[in-house]
């Protein structure tokens, strides 16, 4: 009996024992299926949604004055969704909807209602119909027949993206840059971080044909960009544009650039640069103002002259043998223009003696020339400025520790040849003199204004407290008055406000034999001299030698120009004149006034109508330049005073 229940007991744990391994082979298997079904569903997730990244919207960038330079424009692309669509709906409505197509766009309705059917028939779920629609062609077509039953009934699929657009497009396209598949640049690179935003995240749906749409609202929405601006005067840079492209087409040279800065600040109110793509056509490629380094040229002078005065090597009235135009030194000739006799110091810049400068900081220099290389150094002009816009050149000095340095170095150098410096460098220096010795770092940013309004603004920065003794700034900055009204710039001088400033002229490429001399003609300066508020560098690369190369002609005229527009825009009073009277009456009251010819008085045409003043001033022999329309607000060139023929005048017309 006890035998038979050991028996059963047996039987019954083998039974049971078999049970439990078919229910754990059982559990294997479920759970293998469900690992490999998970695994098959996670990837059929993986190839048929993705978690798609959206750029944000970019702030916009303005000019200082709030004017709009780049602005991102939403453009709406639409696709449909064939397979949606009933069949009562399609073959209704399909035909009127192509006709509304064939109104809108300039194609057939035959090739409309021709695509639809054709897509249909492949159960096309992602056909694109049309893209770049601005926001109102978009709110257009989905009023359409069966469009208007939106997604799910009527396949219309919507999809927009940002497009990046300027404003002052053949003004300031360089300067203002981009930030995008072809890397970053001016401000638009500059600014990047400010400017982009951040992006939004939303699922996207796999449609075949390499195509995805979205599939559900955002994950997280895109946050727009802040608004940057900056510190461009529109207006100033218009009028720069225009001087430095009419001074190109005029000398038919390769390129060319200009930039204004602001005295007090350091803020760049106009930077233009501009290159020749064919004759007379000149288009904004290369920032040259930032990233051209060149010989600068005797504009360099007044840094080697500033030097030895601070550093008690002479003094304005020191004298200096210049002979006839030609000194060996060194085995090297060094010559002038011409032959300039006993100049002193001041007579030198004036000048712009090659010998003059070069014996100068030789004699004072040469047994220590480590002493004049470290006062350029303190001057910040011997490595990069560190500045906001991307692409900076980096200065290019030999220094006395250097295996190539000789004793012709020196003197080369003392008069811009021998090494290399940006336009924006020289501006800078120029800028300190006009500032009162305070060397200040160029501003391109005024301020960012944040989504909640909040504003961040930026403060000038300072290079160099102080450049010099106010004695010394103030010698040097008379020197360049002087150059403006009895030296290399005479032809700019006006009597309506102060110019202080230097030409420069450079050879070019002198290395290469067998080929014309090319030059690089400059000029730096500020104005009005006696309380400046402006520093302007210009530059003009191989202009027509045949057409003139010299700083004082090619590039001293775009200064004068662009001072002329801001001192036109600038109230001036207007004096008592008794004798134009009946001038200002004539203007005032016929259309058709004959001007007195041998009368070189200019009358106040202030609150007179543009169509009138404009024929009548250059009828008197005036170059009459003028923006807006309506009457005059303002002009240049002050009543009851002189001018000469040929002379330009500044009218600015407002409604």
């Amino acid at each position: 009996m006890i035998a038979n229940r050991k028996h059963i007991l047996m039987r019954g744990y083998l039974i049971s024992a078999f049970l439990l391994l078919i229910a754990f082979g059982i559990i294997y298997s479920m759970i293998q299926i469900r690992v490999s079904e998970g695994a098959e569903l996670e990837e059929f997730a993986q190839q048929s949604f993705r978690l798609s990244t959206e750029q944000s919207e970019r702030g916009n960038l303005y000019a200082s004055g709030g004017d709009l330079l780049a602005t991102t424009v939403t453009i709406h692309n639409v696709y449909v969704d064939l397979t949606v669509i009933d069949d009562e709906l399609f073959d209704a409505e399909v035909g009127v909807l192509s006709d509304s197509l064939a109104k809108m766009f300039p194609k057939p309705a035959s090739y409309f209602e021709n695509k639809f059917r054709t897509e249909r028939r492949k159960k096309n779920r992602y056909m694109t119909l049309i893209k770049g629609l601005d926001y109102d062609e978009y709110q257009r077509l989905k009023s359409f027949p069966i469009f208007n039953k939106g997604q799910n009934k009527g396949g219309i699929i919507h999809e927009t993206k940002p497009r990046r657009e300027l404003v002052l497009k053949d003004v300031g396209a360089r300067t203002i840059g981009y930030d995008d598949q072809r890397g970053k640049t001016g401000m638009e690179g500059a600014y990047s971080t400010y400017l982009q935003g951040t992006e939004g995240k939303r699922w996207e749906q796999f449609m075949g044909g390499g195509k995805w749409k979205p599939f559900k609202s955002w994950e997280q929405e895109p946050i727009e960009g802040f608004n940057v601006y900056t510190t461009i005067d529109a207006g100033m840079q218009i009028a720069a544009y225009a001087a430095l492209h009419d001074q190109l087409v005029q000398f038919n040279a390769d390129h060319g650039c200009v930039a204004v800065m602001e005295v007090a600040t350091g803020k760049i109110k106009a930077i233009v640069n501009l290159q020749k793509v064919t004759d007379s056509i000149y288009s904004d490629r290369l920032n040259y103002v930032v990233g051209e380094g060149a010989e600068p040229g005797s504009t360099f002078k007044t840094i080697s002259i500033l030097a030895g005065l601070e550093n008690g090597k002479f003094r304005p009235e020191t004298q200096v043998q210049t002979g006839n135009g030609r000194y060996r030194i060194y085995n090297r000739t060094i010559t002038d223009t011409h032959g300039n006799g006993t100049l002193t110091v001041e007579g030198v810049l004036i000048k712009s003696s090659n010998i003059g400068t070069a014996k100068l900081i030789n004699e004072a220099y040469g047994s220590e020339p480590q002493e004049y290389f470290d006062q350029l150094a303190k001057w910040h002009l011997t490595r990069p400025m560190e500045i906001d816009i991307p692409g900076e050149a980096v200065p290019q000095f030999h220094s006395p520790t250097d295996p190539n340095w000789s004793k012709i170095t020196l003197p080369v150098m003392s008069y811009g040849y021998g090494f290399k410096m940006t336009p924006l460098q020289v501006l800078t220096f120029y800028n300190g003199i006009a500032n009162g010795g305070m060397m200040l770092k160029p501003l391109f940013i005024d301020k960012i204004e944040k989504n909640n309004g909040e504003l961040k603004e930026f403060k000038p920065q300072v290079l160099v407290k102080q450049m010099a003794s106010p004695e010394n700034i103030e010698a040097v900055t008379k020197m360049l008055e002087k150059a403006v009204s009895a030296g290399t710039a005479k032809n700019i001088f006006t009597e309506h406000y102060e110019i202080a400033g230097k030409t420069g002229t450079s050879r070019v490429e002198y290395w290469i034999k067998n080929q014309p001399m090319q030059y690089r003609a400059s000029f730096a300066g500020f104005f009005p001299a006696n309380n400046p508020k402006y520093t302007c560098v210009v530059v003009i690369h191989k202009p027509d030698r045949r057409k003139g190369y010299y700083g004082g002609g090619v590039t001293a005229p775009v200064f004068k120009k662009i001072a002329d527009w801001v001192y036109s825009r600038t109230p001036q009073p207007i004096p008592y004149a008794p004798l134009l009277v009946d001038v200002e009456k004539t203007i005032k009251t016929d259309p058709k006034f004959k001007p007195n010819h041998e009368s070189n008085r200019i009358p106040n045409v202030v609150g007179k109508s543009g169509v009138n003043v404009i024929p009548a001033l250059e009828n008197l022999g005036l170059d009459v330049r003028y923006s807006g329309i309506g009457k005059v607000t303002a002009q240049s060139i002050p009543a009851g005073a002189g001018f000469r023929k040929g002379e330009t005048i500044y009218l600015t017309l407002e409604g």
